[in-house]
């Protein structure tokens, strides 16, 4: 029986200590969540939990971009290039059936579309082509190739339609690359899978060109033209695919992502080279920015699938490549349920500071707010406010509520009040608020850029 020393047992304990952290953080995190989405429900109106996904998704539709802006970058960054290959190959290992959904999406916008036209003196058409390729019901390429044209009497219109299933050429290259080699090859990967849409292309053209355009009965000139265009067809492509084995800052100012990806990878395509291939430190500006967005939205979707291998797969808590995993996975949810928590104490600490944005608004425009109120208006004090509802939208926070202000109110002149007619008082009178808070809390402006979104009225009118 092999015996490992002392601080080789104590350091797998250390290891697999992060697993149990992982879950800790996990319940943090969605705890945060409950409380920062109060109007997401945890039941069913049947009374069965609705699990975590509702606030998973509360979080990508509220506070993510806060959580985009204020994490630290650069430690984030390093905690994703030590999962991700790891995790790439895992997944392919134990979950095959998940890898391309964790790590590639199909673009349904993709949209390849080429046409040109060319007439004669008389502005006839001499020559159409025109070739449309995109995406519907999510896994179907649609394929369209249009040739038309005038050759001295004979006219010709020739088109070919066909549709492209995607999914038998996704499930054959994740088996290819299954048992290849220790870590996941992503650019071969991407180059396999346009190999494989290339091979659905080149099997149409080649089967019209060869079974239905002799059928045609057009003469060799005809024929030739057609022939050009299939041709045509096939080496844009080539071309147009190309881009997808770029790094980003190489391709970003040379054409439209949906003009030539059909697929793309998560985080962003080429993710796990850019730091062995010092593309991340010498683009740094670049890929931080990706890191802080793209990055941050795939580590938010991946670290679910995380928790659900926990809860519902047998994980070897003592397997280096788990313990790799979570070690990072730990380490970034943490930060990322610390700004959560943080936002959370923001809200409840709002109404309890003088100094709050509200006030200060109010402050800043009191003719405004108190003048229907009387002659004139001293404000003394805010005594109370209190916050009732908030809700987090794209990074914005939204506070409806209500304060008091202790005011001094004068109704007529100095003369009027000696001789009677006019009045002094103190009195506390309560506002309705409904204000729209950047992540520093200062008042946000609205759509057009030019006013502050924030709405108070006295209560009761």
């Amino acid at each position: 029986m092999k015996t490992e020393k002392k601080y080789e047992q104590w350091k797998a304990i250390t290891e697999s200590d992060f697993v149990t952290l992982f879950i800790k953080t996990w319940f943090t995190y969605i705890a945060s969540l409950r409380e920062l989405n109060p109007d997401v429900k945890v039941f069913t109106d049947e009374g069965m939990p609705r699990g975590d996904k509702p606030f998973l998704n509360a979080f990508k539709d509220g506070i993510m971009p806060i959580v985009q802006k204020q994490i630290p970058v650069e430690s984030v960054a390093q905690e994703l290039f030590q999962m991700y290959p790891v995790s790439m190959r895992k997944v392919m290992d134990v979950f095959p059936q998940y890898f391309f959904q964790t790590f590639f999406r199909i673009n349904e916008s993709f949209n390849y579309t080429d046409k040109t036209l060319d007439v004669d003196s008389d502005g006839k058409l001499k020559e159409r082509y025109e070739a449309h390729l995109h995406i519907v019901d999510r896994y179907c390429l649609k394929f369209y190739l249009g040739v038309s044209g005038r050759f001295r009497s004979t006219n010709y219109n020739e088109q070919i339609k066909k549709e492209i299933d995607l999914r038998p050429i996704i499930e054959a290259v994740v088996s290819r690359h299954r048992f290849q080699n220790p870590y996941v090859n992503e650019i071969q990967f991407m180059r396999d899978f346009y190999n494989g849409v290339m091979n659905e292309v080149v099997g149409i053209l080649r089967h019209y060109m060869e079974e239905t355009l002799p059928s045609k009965g057009y003469n060799q000139t005809i024929n030739g033209k057609i022939r050009d265009a299939c041709l045509r067809l096939n080496s844009a492509l080539n071309v147009k695919f190309d881009y997808n084995y770029k790094y980003p800052h190489e391709v970003g100012a040379l054409d439209d992502l949906n003009s030539y990806a059909i697929i793309y990878q998560l985080p962003f395509n080429g993710f796990g080279r850019i730091e062995q291939d010092n593309i991340y430190s010498a683009n740094e500006g670049v890929y931080s920015q990706l890191m802080a967005t793209k990055g941050v939205d795939w580590f938010a979707s991946y670290v679910y699938s995380l928790r659900n291998a926990l809860f519902h797969e047998i994980i070897t808590p003592l397997d280096e490549e788990w313990q790799t995993i979570f070690k990072s996975a730990y380490l970034i949810l943490k930060q990322v349920s610390d700004i959560c928590i943080t936002m959370i104490n923001r809200v409840i600490e709002f109404p309890q500071s003088q100094e709050n944005a509200v006030f200060d608004y109010v402050t800043a425009h009191q003719d405004s707010v108190f003048s229907i109120l009387a002659d004139s208006v001293e404000l003394l004090d805010y005594p109370k406010m209190k916050v009732l509802s908030w809700k987090i939208d794209n990074g914005k926070t939204i506070l409806t509520g209500w304060f008091l202000a202790k005011l001094k109110l004068q109704n007529g002149s100095a003369e009027d009040i000696e001789s009677g007619i006019g009045s002094i008082e103190e009195v506390d009178k309560g506002f309705d608020f409904e204000v729209t808070l950047n992540d520093d809390f200062s008042i946000a402006f609205d759509g057009e850029g030019n006013n502050d979104c924030i709405k108070i009225q006295i209560q009761g009118s």
